[in-house]
């Protein structure tokens, strides 16, 4: 073909070269027909070169289609192939793109989600029907399924769990293979997913069968290791139950042979556990003097028989001889169970044998009336019982309740019989209780006594020991004293009241002797001598002394008759200080002494009695100066650091101090430290008991400290919190 084309070329050529030629010499007259027979010829040509040139084309383009068609066939044939295997795959097969559109899917996707045809326009995972479910049931947002997280990232997702939720409620699950797929090899960012699921809601309950049935099974196991370990603690608390216990308990099978012997068994007998497993007990432990007793004993106990506070002697194997308080009881596995041994426990009761008879002893030939009584009355009492209530025999008073032997009423006017029942609950609560009582004789006289309840235990059974000690005189002299102290208070009260009234009466004088004084002193009379003036001034000096002396007296009595009056009001406490040192400083230079203060540059209001406050102040410091002869006084003011309110004064001096056996004396009304101070530095002891007192209206607290020949501190506390002066002033 292509040889064709290159001839009909060269002829083409030949012939546009002569036509060319003949156009060059037109005149010539052959040259016209000449030049119609050259076209014509070179027009064939032209046709001949299309044709050839169709031919060739068509020659060329045939095999490339052919093989077309073949791949066409091809992609069609592995179209339908695999088509024809994702139907028939038992897995769902979906392919989603980055926008959640279904692009594809099989038949098993198609019936497990109840999609549609494949290729419809508008499938999408938000048209799914049906609701999405997570692992572990909630929802599942579309934008979180594998598909689209395959796409974000890039990466494949194995067995995600996925749950669908039909309208009627029931819940399928799958679980879920997911790729992305790229356009290219390059590309990073996938255009499309391909999930490949399987249903797995069979194996799911299957699993969700078997791990009920596993943590049933678990539940079971944990139940009979429990079982398993509260059966051995059980054992373990059965076995220390049994060799710990106070009693010996003895096991006897249907044989009449020991299968338990315990610790106190082993001592109550003398006879170790091992060896006395797998006797005979009747034969072995009990003396041929019992035997058939013990035998009736068993017998009765097998047919099902509960004995009870049975004493039975026994001997040991070292000869001695013990009484035992036996209880003993059938064994059975269950309420409805055949006997199938004898559980005997025994409480050795030798020693309280013979402690009984101790208590008997003592009980009938104490002085004191004893008497044991129960819920039903009296069952016993001792001769003491008899005197005191004067009845010849015990018939008279057994039987009878205590409460029978009582007045209606006490002296306090509450009912006998229900105070007595109160008392033995106490009695029974307490161990033990104390009370006084009254009771009654058969000829009706009253009796005080002291009554002793004691619950004890006799015989098997709960009474109650009553002891009655008969505080008669001890009464009498009670109300002696008692109508003594009536008698001292009524005349210290008449005293105090007394003394309250003398005021006006004592003062009146003595301040017109000192008033006359001071005018003759003064000379307003006219002068005096020297030796007159002396006399006068005596006068005076002592008119002073005396008064000071009454002010105290009458301020003592005062407080014990209750009509000390107290006005509180705010003060400075820093100024009171200064002008009770102003006051004093003259007595102190006079004996060479230095009267000092040390007060904060700030000293905060203080609530309290000024007057009450200034004569306890006058009193420590006026003692300080006269019990000191060289030295000083010192009185300091402590305040609060925060708030600047004062929180103490302490008086301070360097003089003779106070015997350590004496400072708890001195505040006593008319105490001092001892004698020799009293006839060296007189005075009435008067002055510390009033300090005393009057802190103690005031709401403050003194305390001293003292050593011989180093001096003495008297601290006044005063209440930080000054409601408590209040308080105070209201009670009082």
């Amino acid at each position: 073909m292509l040889i064709v084309i290159a001839a009909a070329v060269a002829i083409l050529g030949v012939l546009v070269t002569q036509t060319s030629q003949l156009l060059d010499h037109v005149s010539h007259p052959d040259a016209a027909e000449r030049i119609e027979r050259l076209v014509l010829v070179e027009a064939s040509c032209v046709i001949l070169l299309l044709t050839a040139l169709g031919l060739g084309m068509r020659h060329a383009v045939t095999p490339a289609y052919q093989r077309l068609q073949r791949t066409v066939d091809a992609l069609e044939e592995n179209e339908s192939r695999m088509r024809a295997v994702l139907d028939a795959m038992d897995e769902g097969m979906l392919l989603i793109d980055a926008d959640g559109r279904l692009l594809a899917w099989n038949r098993s996707a198609q019936r497990a989600l109840g999609l549609g045809t494949a290729g419809q326009a508008d499938a999408s995972l938000s048209s799914l029907p049906g609701e999405l479910l997570d692992e572990r049931g909630g929802p599942k947002p579309t934008d979180e399924l594998p598909s689209q997280l395959a796409i974000r990232s890039g990466e494949s997702l194995s067995d995600v769990i996925i749950g669908v939720r039909s309208e009627g409620g029931e819940v399928r699950w799958f679980s879920v293979n997911t790729h992305p797929i790229f356009r290219g090899q390059g590309e990073h960012q996938p255009h499309a997913a391909v999930s490949i699921f399987r249903d797995i809601t069979a194996q799911r309950r299957t699993d969700e069968e078997r791990a009920v049935q596993a943590q049933a099974l678990e539940l079971q196991n944990r139940e009979l290791m429990q079982q398993k370990e509260a059966l051995e603690r059980g054992q373990a608390l059965y076995r220390s139950l049994v060799d710990t216990a106070g009693s010996a308990i003895v096991g006897v099978d249907r044989d009449g042979m020991v299968f338990e012997w315990n610790r106190e068994a082993e001592s109550l007998y003398g006879v170790p556990r091992a060896e006395a497993i797998g006797r005979s007990y009747l034969s072995e432990f009990i003396t041929p003097r019992y035997r058939a007793r013990m035998s009736d004993g068993m017998t009765a106990l097998l047919a099902g028989k509960t004995i009870r506070n049975v004493v039975a002697p026994l001997r040991t194997r070292g000869g001695q001889r013990r009484a035992v308080l036996w209880n003993m009881a059938p064994l059975r596995a269950g309420p409805t169970m055949p006997v199938h041994g004898v559980i005997a426990v025994g409480l050795d009761i030798t020693e309280r044998d013979a402690s009984d008879e101790r208590f008997r002893v003592l009980f009938e030939r104490s002085s004191d009336a004893h008497l044991l009584y129960d819920d039903t009355g009296i069952v016993d009492c001792n001769d003491a019982t008899l005197r005191l209530l004067r009845y010849s025999s015990k018939d008279s008073v057994i039987g009878r309740r205590s409460t029978d032997l009582s007045p209606r009423r006490q002296p306090d006017g509450r009912l006998s019989l229900i105070v007595d029942q109160q008392m033995r609950q106490l009695a029974r609560l307490r161990g033990y209780y104390r009370f006084e009582w009254v009771h009654q004789r058969g000829d009706n006289t009253l009796f005080p006594v002291e009554v002793t309840l004691t619950p004890v235990r006799l015989h098997g059974r709960e009474v109650i020991l009553a002891v009655w000690h008969d505080i008669s005189e001890q009464k009498k002299v009670e109300e002696a004293l008692r109508a003594a102290k009536d008698a001292a208070e009524s005349a210290n009260r008449t005293k105090s009241e007394f003394m309250t009234r003398m005021n006006h009466e004592l003062r009146t004088p003595l301040t017109a002797i000192i008033g006359f004084s001071r005018v003759l002193i003064q000379g307003k009379e006219g002068a005096l001598t020297s030796g007159a003036k002396n006399y006068v001034e005596r006068i005076r000096v002592n008119g002073m002394h005396l008064l000071s002396l009454i002010n105290q007296i009458l301020d003592v009595a005062k407080v014990e008759a209750g009509r000390m009056e107290l006005e509180f009001e705010s003060v400075q406490v820093d100024t009171l200080v200064r002008e009770t040192l102003a006051m004093l400083e003259a007595t102190a230079e006079s004996k060479g002494l230095l009267l000092r203060g040390e007060l904060p540059a700030r000293v905060a209001p203080y609530v309290t009695d000024p007057g009450k406050l200034r004569q306890i102040l006058i009193n420590l410091v006026g003692n300080a100066v006269k019990f000191t002869k060289q030295g000083e006084v010192c009185v300091r003011v402590q305040t609060d650091p925060v708030t600047a309110k004062p929180v103490a004064i302490q008086v301070q001096d360097t003089g003779i101090g106070i015997p350590r056996e004496r400072q708890d004396k001195i505040f006593d009304p008319f105490e001092q430290g001892d004698s020799s101070t009293r006839r060296e530095f007189g005075g009435t002891g008067l002055g510390l008991a009033i300090v005393k007192t009057f802190a103690e209206l005031v709401g403050a607290r003194v305390e001293v400290t003292s050593e011989i020949g180093n001096g003495t501190i008297f601290t006044l506390h005063l209440a930080r919190d000054e409601r408590t002066a209040v308080q105070r002033k209201a009670s009082a």
